[in-house]
């Protein structure tokens, strides 16, 4: 009984991600996608230290209800990004640029990992407890 009210928690705790457009806009689906980050605009880096090609203003057709929209738009510049990610983010362009939606980032999943996908989250760490304090020292 616990256990189900600690997952239930779990998946209410944190906000949407407003321009995530897979199912409930929540960053706590799967075991990388916990992030919710600032990607859509111009000015981010979040590609080139990915080395990822952008999807913001595409259309990932997720379904119901929000998969007809464009990803990550100019107006919502969130999505759900990988925890790798958000540390090579961190690791090429600093802590101090790197925005991330405090309140829709699944920060206890996060301090609880310590790599995803071969990746070292030590520096991802140390940023977001600098950047979300409140939601880092409540896990």
């Amino acid at each position: 009984m616990w256990l189900l009210l600690l997952l239930m928690v779990g998946v209410f705790a944190i906000d949407p991600c407003p321009g995530d457009t897979r199912g409930d806009r929540h960053c706590n689906h799967d075991s990388t996608h916990r992030v919710c980050a600032f990607i859509g605009g111009s000015e981010t880096s979040f590609w080139t230290f990915t080395r990822q090609r952008s999807w913001c203003g595409t259309v990932g057709h997720y379904g119901i209800p929000y998969g007809h929209l464009p990803r990550c738009p100019p107006e919502k510049p969130t999505w759900c990004i990988c925890k790798w990610a958000l540390a090579r983010w961190i690791e090429g362009q600093g802590c101090h640029s790197v925005k991330i939606d405090c309140n829709a980032t699944d920060i206890c999943n996060l301090k609880q990992s310590y790599v995803d996908y071969s990746v070292t989250l030590e520096e991802a760490h140390h940023c977001v407890e600098e950047k979300c304090p409140q939601q880092w020292h409540s896990c």
